[in-house]
């Protein structure tokens, strides 16, 4: 064939791998219609594929919410660590940006899927790891922080690790999404 009647197929995006294909449908789904009144046959048919197809790569409805839920601790996290590599003129600043940034996007995604704090729930009580995975990853960016300020002279933080953990459970009480519905953006 002439170039010009040969169908190119470097124009078309790559086919999602069904995992992500699934991911993407139920992450879809619990954010609308909530983790509850989502079924693995809702998630299938927005995944277009069959519910045993679906069963192929995930054995039930809340390891498709805890690997929800993991990619967007993912996705925060990675947000966090940018904040952390950036150039802050001190580290007092730094903490404030970290904390700001971590309340918005929290209020953020509260705010735009109302029914995201209903999935986080059901993996906080089905799949607690995930969620002490998180609380970790959080505390240790904290006590990077602390020790930040402290080698620059800037923080005399004598116990780092404790003070990293008050400061994580303080804010836990107000980056919790049901809380953030009572905050306005221009509060954060």
């Amino acid at each position: 064939y002439p170039p010009y009647l040969q169908m190119s197929t470097n124009h078309l995006p790559a086919p999602l791998p069904p995992k992500q294909k699934i991911l993407n449908a139920a992450e879809g789904l619990f954010m609308t219609q909530g983790f509850r009144s989502t079924t693995i046959a809702d998630i299938a048919y927005q995944a277009e594929m069959s519910p045993a197809n679906l069963y192929r790569h995930y054995e039930n409805k809340e390891n498709i919410a805890a690997a929800c839920v993991e990619h967007c601790l993912d996705e925060k996290n990675q947000m966090l660590r940018r904040i952390l590599q950036s150039k802050h003129t001190n580290t007092a600043t730094l903490l404030e940006a970290f904390v700001i940034a971590l309340l918005r996007h929290t209020h953020d995604k509260a705010m735009s899927s109302p029914k995201f704090h209903e999935m986080c729930d059901a993996v906080m009580t089905l799949r607690p790891q995930v969620i002490h995975t998180m609380m970790s990853n959080l505390q240790a960016m904290f006590a990077e922080i602390l020790a930040r300020g402290n080698a620059k002279k800037e923080f005399d933080v004598e116990n780092i690790t404790l003070t990293a953990e008050t400061l994580f459970t303080t804010l836990s009480a107000f980056s919790n999404p049901q809380v953030m519905h009572l905050l306005s953006a221009t509060r954060i």
